[in-house]
């Protein structure tokens, strides 16, 4: 039977807000769709796209695979390190060889493939070491060309060279599973001044990747090899990078062309791998127009699409860590609401997951610009998430988050937080106050475009009001201060950097350099009324710390 593929090249796409001109054209994926008919088809012998030289396999303890495609029947032996292993293509047409555990430092490798038909292959320039899969949408498609003081980052990747970069092309989705790359963008390169940036603000290499890859190489003391895979598309939804059947009981009918096109070839062998970051959902704000039901459960479907991933790499507990969704004004102010809500609910998605980080960027946003161009932070502070976990590095990575309020007796409502150390907390100018104009004033309610900290009272209209925030004289809690509105006598609610363009003005104070400070995440929760329901929920774990 022959292979049916069926091939669109429309330039159908969403404007987008971006750095590099007034918007930015994604194409849309179902313009360049493959539909490919698997069954009977007799390739040719050859390696599968997602190898090549220069490339990283995953070290020992991991058994590394590599693999490819021939008619069935046909044998195959591979050369590596002085042994020989042999495979025979199934009745798919594909073989594949487990490689013996391998440890970093090594190399570089040299792997000969020779077929009974008499074909032959091979990798060179192969190292050991560990591989992290880059995914989502424009926000991770961002490459270096694009971000603040590029050209200094860019000539600093020429002293790099055991980071080894791939970036899979766009221009194919698929209603099927493919087993290879049908489109490559960057082969398996290693970094360089040349390799990281093609002059394109969304061609390779990915930012957040990069800065990612180069921190825990460097917490690594450069001694373990690393290698970054980019496969993400611009404008792009959650549940297309997931199966249908994944997607589904979280309200979605999706097709998971991009799941089917960009990251299925990668788990055909699969390709061992340590972890993956992931950097999307602006996208899904508010969800698909098109199913309701689907509003607000970016929880489950961030949730379902990293167990899925896990699953297919065959890494149950791989690290994965995601960027919290950075400043934009998306339209109106339940719009804005949503982005606040999406951003807990990504941090939520992970509650029940092992080994999962997040990285906040909302406070080195760009104001109504939905493409910050300072990735450096969330690749940094992702990376300081991946050496915490999955090395074991004494690192902080979780920013200071909601616990628990009261309202005093002077008026205020104190607030505690999770994840603040002895050192306490410090209060500083909020960092998008100097780039969002229009936040440059107390005037602003939380529902609107610029998100201080406010309290809601107990007033007919249950009036949000902006609220003074300051330190609580232990360094450890926030107080929060409003001017009560006529009618009202109590607060109902307190809430920080909940709209599009948080204001985070609070960070730990233990972490004190620019690069490595974690801001306090925002909030929008009901005070809780009485102080025994409040301990009942300190005894639950929900509340860390202890009224005074």
């Amino acid at each position: 039977m022959a292979i049916l593929r069926c091939v669109r090249f429309l330039l159908g796409s969403a404007a987008v807000n971006s750095a590099w001109g007034a918007s930015q054209e994604f194409p849309d994926p179902a313009d360049y769709f493959v539909s490919q008919e698997l069954s009977g088809v007799k390739p040719s012998f050859k390696l599968s796209a997602t190898l090549g030289d220069h490339m990283v396999l995953q070290r020992a303890p991991a058994s590394a695979v590599v693999w490819g495609f021939a008619a069935e029947g046909t044998e195959v032996t591979a050369t590596f390190k002085g042994a020989m292993y042999s495979s025979k293509a199934g009745k798919d047409g594909i073989w594949r060889v487990h490689l013996e555990p391998t440890a970093a430092g090594g190399g570089p490798y040299a792997i000969a493939f020779f077929a009974s038909t008499g074909e032959e292959a091979s990798l060179v320039d192969v190292l050991f070491g560990d591989v992290y899969v880059c995914g989502g949408q424009s926000n991770m498609q961002f490459s270096m060309q694009a971000n603040e003081n590029a050209a200094a980052y860019i000539k600093e990747a020429d002293s790099f060279p055991d980071i080894r970069l791939f970036t899979v092309g766009q221009k194919t989705s698929s209603v099927v599973p493919l087993v290879d790359l049908q489109t490559v963008l960057q082969n398996w390169s290693l970094a360089s001044s040349k390799s990281i940036s093609n002059g394109d603000g969304f061609g390779y290499f990915s930012a957040v990747c990069w800065f990612f890859g180069k921190g825990v190489y460097k917490g690594l003391g450069g001694k373990v090899p690393i290698g970054l895979v980019s496969s993400n598309w611009g404008g792009t939804r959650d549940e297309q990078w997931m199966s249908p059947s994944t997607s589904l009981p979280c309200g979605h009918n999706s097709t998971g062309e991009l799941y089917n096109a960009m990251i299925v070839p990668f788990t055909v062998g699969p390709m061992a791998v340590t972890g993956f970051t992931w950097y999307q959902g602006e996208s899904d704000l508010g969800g698909d127009p098109k199913q309701p039901d689907s509003n607000n459960n970016y929880t489950c479907t961030q949730a379902a699409m990293i167990q899925q991933w896990r699953r297919e790499f065959q890494v149950p507990e791989a690290f994965f860590g995601v960027v919290l969704l950075s400043t934009w004004h998306p339209g109106t102010q339940a719009d804005n609401i949503l982005l606040a809500q999406l951003r807990d609910q990504q941090v939520a998605s992970g509650d029940s997951l092992p080994n999962f980080a997040y990285a906040t960027n909302a406070d080195h946003g760009a104001g109504d610009n939905i493409h910050p161009s300072y990735k450096q932070y969330p690749g940094a502070r992702l990376a300081n998430a991946a050496l915490a976990l999955v090395y074991n590095q004494a690192l902080t990575w979780r920013s200071p988050s909601y616990a628990s309020a009261r309202a005093t007796a002077s008026g205020e409502v104190m607030v505690w937080l999770e994840h603040v150390t002895d050192a306490g907390l410090l209060l500083k100018e909020a960092p998008n106050a100097r780039t969002a104009g229009d936040c440059v004033a107390l005037n602003r309610q939380v529902a609107d475009t610029c998100a201080w900290a406010a309290l809601q009272f107990d007033d007919a209209a249950r009036s949000w009001v902006n609220a003074s925030v300051a330190l609580g004289d232990d360094k450890m809690t926030m107080l929060l201060k409003a001017t009560l509105p006529a009618g009202a006598r109590s607060i109902i609610a307190s809430s920080y950097g909940w709209g599009a363009i948080p204001l985070m003005s609070v960070y730990r104070a233990d972490l004190d350099n620019q690069d490595g400070q974690l801001p306090v995440l925002g909030w929008n929760r009901p005070l809780v009324s009485d102080t025994a329901a409040a301990l009942r929920k300190r005894e639950d774990g929900l509340v860390t710390l202890v009224f005074v």
